[in-house]
């Protein structure tokens, strides 16, 4: 796999997100999926192993991890995905948002401006904001990946 484990991908995703520092007033998203949204109080440790998994209609699944904005303004949110050998991608869509795919296990397609780009474990994808894209599993077994989700429409 590369050497990059869950750990390593949440520690990086979580010094992101503590670097903004905390919000002041806001509520936590209240979604039985996710460990917590409310990053007032400072530092904190999100357990993904207390996230619940939610299947996806395409056969993939995902645990979303934490949703939240930050003291300066941006929103964000993460979450784990698995998609299964032969899983279809998900529809193509524009995002009003920037994202950073890191890719923890397998092989995974980007679809973007008329080009697919391979995305191995250990490489990060990043969409650009208005970016009409979808991921998809390209290779034998299980693609695990996570996703950083950062401002916009972000929810």
């Amino acid at each position: 796999m590369s050497g990059v484990s869950r750990r390593d991908v949440l520690v990086g995703g979580l010094a992101v997100v503590a670097a903004g520092g905390a919000v002041l007033g806001q509520d936590p998203v209240a979604a039985p999926a996710l460990a917590a949204g409310d990053f007032a109080g400072g530092a904190k440790v999100f357990e993904l192993g207390k996230v619940a998994e939610v299947k996806q209609a395409n056969g993939a699944a995902r645990k979303s991890v934490l949703d939240g904005r930050l003291a300066t303004g941006e929103t964000v949110s993460m979450h784990e995905s698995w998609a299964p050998e032969g899983t279809p991608a998900s529809p193509t869509h524009v995002i009003k948002h920037s994202e950073m795919i890191v890719v923890l296990e397998g092989t995974m397609e980007l679809l973007h401006d008329g080009k697919t780009d391979t995305a191995h474990a250990g490489d990060v994808i990043y969409v650009a904001y208005g970016t009409n894209h979808a991921v998809k599993n390209a290779g034998a077994g299980v693609a695990r990946y996570m996703v950083f989700q950062m401002g916009g429409d972000t929810k």
